[in-house]
């Protein structure tokens, strides 16, 4: 009979570690996951903010190319162009 308590005793302990292990481990599953999503966000802001500056550097690439090449007031004309025949091609793939 004491044996008996003795293992119930024993199986008692071991399943209260392990439901103290299971809260923590699901504390800290809740932590991570509240982490990645945070640098889910941040990456994506990231990634936006690169992009922008690809753009922005894509322009003055062009902009130093043209001035180089043509001056600055013939580059200007130039960009100008491109912008409106731009336009034109979006309004024409939009309708």
């Amino acid at each position: 009979m004491a044996n008996e308590k003795v293992l119930i005793s024993g199986i008692e302990y071991k399943v209260r570690k392990l439901i103290d292990k299971y809260n923590l481990l699901l504390t800290e599953n809740k932590g991570l996951k509240e982490e990645v999503e945070e640098l889910r966000n941040q990456l994506t802001t990231l990634q936006e903010l690169l992009n922008k500056k690809n753009n922005e550097f894509l322009k003055l690439t062009l902009a130093n190319a043209l001035e180089n090449k043509f001056g600055v007031e013939k580059g200007i004309q130039i960009i100008d162009e491109l912008v409106k025949e731009i336009d034109r091609s979006v309004d024409a793939i939009s309708k």
